[in-house]
């Protein structure tokens, strides 16, 4: 038995229905903060930046009561780090992170499908091409999405996209 985990900050369904959709894969690294404020600047007055944290699934093998706590300490965990993005300045974007389970590329390609986003933007840790040929997210991203992925590099300032 697995129950997903997803969450929305905002459920306002016509959210995005008057511009595009930026997604953007935060992980609460430096990295993926600098990525929420160069989507930010990326959109239009009508856009909206989706900020996607993904949680690994949790094993349905550790039965209930477990189970239930590692769903809940994940959600916890996962809120308190979408909470952060309120510390980042997204100018007058409007912002709607969302919270899903599963394999961080695949999430990113699922719900950048079911929210007709734009565009998905990332950013780079810089690990390298050792890193990049056990498959990273990135990686993942430009062999499979079906739109454009802006990748910002590490050190990279908002000037430079």
């Amino acid at each position: 038995m697995s129950i997903p985990l997803t969450a929305s900050r905002h459920t306002d369904a016509t959210a995005g229905a008057h511009g595009d959709v930026i997604l953007v894969g935060y992980d609460g690294s430096e990295e993926s903060r600098k990525a929420v404020a160069i989507a930010a600047k990326r959109a239009g007055p009508a856009d909206t930046v989706v900020p996607l944290h993904v949680t690994p699934s949790v094993s349905s093998w550790l039965g209930t009561p477990y189970y239930d706590r590692e769903v809940e300490g994940a959600t916890h965990a996962a809120g308190a780090l979408l909470d952060e993005i309120e510390a980042i300045d997204t100018g007058a974007a409007t912002v709607e992170p969302e919270l899903i389970e599963g394999d961080p590329a695949e999430a990113l390609l699922r719900v950048a499908q079911s929210r007709g986003a734009r565009e998905i933007v990332i950013g780079s840790r810089g690990l390298g091409r050792f890193r990049s040929i056990l498959g990273s997210v990135s990686h993942s991203l430009l062999e499979h999405a079906d739109r454009p992925v802006v990748i910002v590099p590490k050190g990279a300032v908002d000037d430079d996209l």
